[in-house]
């Protein structure tokens, strides 16, 4: 494959083969690093080069975007901190995909220093990144004092009674243990199927964007309609609902409405995205499912959001349709079937 197509690239290009040795980087990737060229990092271990370290990334708060995609044979997109060859911190978003059967992966890398809200989707939509990870070890770490409280409560019941003041602690401490089983699930990531209450799943997502939604002047509206359960992993129906709102509400002008519908009957689950949005063009329809493509009005995101939905719809056997009004807006519908 001629990697030269990448050479003029705005953003660092590497590509890596499957023993962590840069078989291609352009000249934006070894400036930003501090070398003076490519040549001398071709040849080098990634982990080498941009982490300054003896041994592969690995863990949830700096997941191997090389070892991510061996467990899935998919695209992921990463948060690391990268180091320069003086050793400066760079925080960057990795979008990585492989090529040639699997034998090398692309990575796009983009600085994100200065743009905290990418950093902050980033982190709640993906698995294992770094604030993901933080937010892991904080969840746990605020689980335990929330469940003294709540034993204590208890225990001043038993000798004061109930009252109005005691049912609002009850109430806060509850909303806070919420909060955080649904970041939890974000973050716990396996191979695990089990039966997912697929309402819950949609509403539970829906919520942690909410605020994200109205800091952007944008407000989502939720209607839930039959339910249905699943046999899937939960957190891959969190990340397909994260990504596809997320979508709506980058896609939707301040003071406008994006409608997430949630339904099912005896053989197919449905989840319908609508924004009010500038819409997408004919000729575009075809190509924003492939990883990376941006359109010609996109300014945000690394354009692997769609992707990842696609690529969840497909390992669960469904189907996505797209109807897109120019000046009007978007709907995406996903149907999956139920056994």
């Amino acid at each position: 494959m001629d990697f030269s197509v990448f050479d003029h690239f705005d953003e660092e290009v590497v590509v890596i083969d499957r023993n962590f040795r840069i078989v291609y980087a352009n000249k934006k990737y070894a400036q930003d690093l501090g070398y003076d060229s490519p040549e001398e990092v071709i040849g080098s271990y990634c982990y080498v080069v941009s982490h300054h370290q003896d041994k592969p990334c690995e863990g949830e708060c700096h997941p191997c975007p090389l070892r991510e995609i061996e467990k899935t044979g998919r695209s992921v997109n990463v948060v690391h901190t990268h180091y320069t060859h003086d050793k400066k911190e760079v925080p960057v978003e990795i979008c990585a995909f492989p090529i040639e059967n699997g034998e090398k992966i692309v990575q796009i890398i983009r600085d994100i220093k200065s743009d905290k809200e990418k950093y902050y989707l980033f982190s709640l939509s993906q698995k294992l990144s770094s604030v993901g990870f933080l937010a892991m070890g904080i969840a746990h770490q605020i689980n335990t004092p929330l469940s003294t409280i709540l034993l204590a409560l208890e225990e001043l019941e038993r000798k004061l009674g109930t009252s109005e003041e005691l049912e609002v602690i009850r109430n806060a401490v509850n909303t806070c243990k919420d909060y955080v089983d649904k970041l939890l699930f974000l973050v716990k990531r396996n191979s695990v199927r089990d039966f997912v209450d697929l309402s819950r799943a949609v509403k539970d997502s829906v919520e942690l964007l909410k605020v994200y939604a109205k800091e952007r002047g944008v407000e989502i509206e939720l209607e839930l309609g039959k339910n249905a359960y699943m046999l899937a992993n939960e957190t891959d129906i969190r990340h397909l609902v994260l990504n596809l709102v997320i979508n709506a509400i980058q896609a939707s002008p301040k003071g406008e409405k994006v409608f997430v519908r949630s339904y099912a009957d005896e053989e197919k689950w449905v989840l319908e995205v609508e924004d009010r949005g500038p819409g997408i063009e004919p000729e575009e329809l075809s190509k924003i499912f492939i990883p990376f493509y941006q359109g010609k009005n996109r300014r945000e995101g690394a354009g692997l959001g769609l992707a990842i939905v696609d690529s969840i719809v497909r390992e669960y056997k469904g189907s996505i349709d797209v109807k897109s009004v120019m000046g009007e807006g978007s709907i995406f519908k996903v149907t999956i079937p139920l056994p």
